[in-house]
């Protein structure tokens, strides 16, 4: 009898242990809502799907994200690690934008994946929608303003898109007619922009890389130093693809040795900088005025307007290598603005290469807009509205792809497409229309998706010309005919979610966007950007942190 009640107890104690197996480290999927079924049977969920897809094609979110076609519907789920629920995938642009501008209440930056985390905590983009967050946001506002942009920043993105078409004169000039690898050369010019701008020093990146093929001989300069340190940086974004375990992951890497070492130099060059310019201020503002003059950077603005707030206050001036938010803020602009830039600056120039048809009618439109000899002056580059222009930048950050998903997680319980979603869910959203969803009945959708679409003429998106052919590069999509009659630039011809929006759409847009710009006009005036060869013109991707392209040749010739 004895014996008979043991074998009844570990009977039983086997099949609890076996549902609190299946409960707890199994996938459990939210009802009604399309999965793959063999996922669901490991503990390891859709990683190896994922794994299996990157490392054939070197890319997953657009590959996985259209599995809902194949499934009929505009959403499904994933399963990434054990302890989680599931990763909502959303493949309908209407509703991406829905969930980012009317939606703020129930879908919050997702902050859960630790890679911002890791390298800058302090940032806004570590942080969900609090009211630190929107403190620290009101803090840093000021940088985007238009008129900031046009008097402080413009000036340091210009030299550095002159600087990259002397490099380039250089370049073709020794290439013998071969077509160049630019993707380096597109790093440093967009490392050398954005870092002037938001410290106000210059790093020289690609006036070295000039040096250096003038003379032939290596140039070591603080400017390669930082390129090497931000790009490890940036790299380290692959470390979380395939993680079980994000926290063990990044509480490993921040013990690694070359993760220190960076850590360090990046560190000793901000204090560096930081403790120039509160120097600089101590002995410019006596009071008198509020020093806006002095500024020559982001970091300038922001540093000034805080010693200010202590003199007024009556309060010692703090020392900024202690201000975690502001150093950290600093660093954001360098890593979200240096890698997007310039990967979708390699884009541009393939889909250019690619697109010459394109390529002729951007470059008379810019030869229309800015006459004469030579280069377009900052101050008319920024300000002359140039619709081709215009229509080309739109065409090229939907076909890039850069940054593939907007990431949120649910606040609170809510619906997507009528199907039940907890608070706690991660949702990733594909940005960047590329094909048409699957069609979705209208009383699927949100109330605040459905108010839209009426306010916007109750007109199906899909069916516009705009919306046709989404595998071509077409800057036409982009224009529409106005009440008189002409041929206008239509920013609303599609649904644009590069850069998110709402609340937490991408801070550094208007810095982007003129970024782009006067990259765009100053190299294509400057080149034409000749066929070449197939085995030099893949398109396949490398997806890290962004979409890049394996291979980014050019081949050269001046205008």
């Amino acid at each position: 009898m004895m014996d008979l009640t043991f074998v009844t107890v570990g009977f039983l104690a086997a099949i609890l242990l076996r549902v609190l197996v299946k409960r707890l480290l199994y996938p459990r999927p939210l009802p009604g809502i399309p999965y793959d079924k063999e996922s669901a049977k490991r503990i390891s969920g859709d990683l190896p799907n994922i794994t299996e897809t990157f490392n054939e094609l070197t890319e997953w979110s657009r590959p996985i994200g259209r599995r809902s076609l194949k499934y009929g519907s505009p959403i499904h789920q994933l399963f990434m690690n054990p302890f989680t629920k599931p990763y909502i995938i959303v493949d309908d642009p209407r509703e991406v934008a829905d969930i980012a501008l009317r939606r703020a209440k129930e879908f919050d930056k997702d902050t859960s994946a630790g890679v911002w985390q890791t390298f800058i905590p302090k940032s806004t983009i570590a942080q969900s929608t609090t009211p630190e967050y929107k403190a620290q946001r009101r803090t840093w506002q000021d940088t985007m303003h238009p008129d900031f942009l046009r008097k402080v920043m413009a000036k340091h993105i210009y030299a550095a898109a002159e600087d990259l078409t002397k490099l380039w004169a250089v370049r073709c000039f020794h290439s013998a007619g071969q077509p160049i690898d630019v993707s380096e050369d597109f790093s440093y010019a967009a490392l050398d922009a954005i870092w002037t701008a938001t410290f106000g020093e210059r790093l020289d990146l690609v006036n070295a890389q000039i040096q250096m093929l003038e003379t032939g001989k290596p140039v070591k300069t603080k400017g390669l130093d930082m390129h090497t340190t931000v790009q490890y940086i940036n790299n380290l974004a692959n470390t979380w693809r395939g993680s079980y375990w994000p926290a063990l992951t990044r509480w490993r890497m921040q013990r690694n040795p070359a993760y220190r070492k960076y850590m360090e130099v990046k560190d000793r060059e901000v204090d560096r900088i930081l403790l120039g310019a509160f120097a600089r201020f101590q002995k410019v503002l006596d009071g008198t005025n509020d020093g806006e003059e002095f500024d020559t950077c982001a970091m300038d603005l922001v540093l000034r307007r805080s010693m200010i707030s202590a003199q007024k206050a009556g309060k010692p001036i703090p020392d900024p290598t202690k201000d975690a938010r502001m150093r950290d803020e600093l660093l954001l602009f360098i890593y979200a603005g240096h890698d997007t830039t310039s990967t979708t600056l390699q884009w541009f120039v393939k889909l250019m290469t690619n697109n010459q048809d394109a390529q002729t009618k951007l470059r008379d439109a810019l030869e229309a807009a800015f006459p004469g000899d030579g280069l377009p002056d900052v101050a008319d580059l920024i300000t002359k509205d140039v619709p081709y222009l215009n229509a080309t930048i739109e065409e090229t950050l939907r076909c890039a792809g850069t940054a593939g998903r907007m990431l949120r997680i649910t606040t609170t319980d809510t619906e997507l497409f009528g199907h039940k979603i907890p608070a706690g869910t991660s949702v990733a959203a594909l940005a960047s229309v590329q094909w048409h969803p699957v069609p979705v009945p209208e009383e699927k959708r949100s109330p605040s998706s459905r108010a839209a679409f009426e306010k916007a003429g109750g007109v199906d998106w899909t069916l516009k010309p705009s919306a046709q052919d989404l595998d071509k590069f077409a800057p036409e999509r982009w224009f529409k005919i106005d009440e008189d009659g002409n041929e206008v630039f239509d920013a609303n011809a599609l649904f644009q979610n590069a850069f998110g929006g709402g609340t937490r759409g991408c801070f550094g847009r208007r810095l982007a966007m003129m970024e782009l710009r006067i990259m765009i006009v100053l190299t294509v005036m400057s080149f034409k950007f000749l066929p070449v060869p197939p085995e030099v013109n893949s398109f396949q991707v490398h997806e890290q942190l962004l979409r890049a392209p394996r291979q980014c040749f050019v081949k050269l010739e001046a205008v």
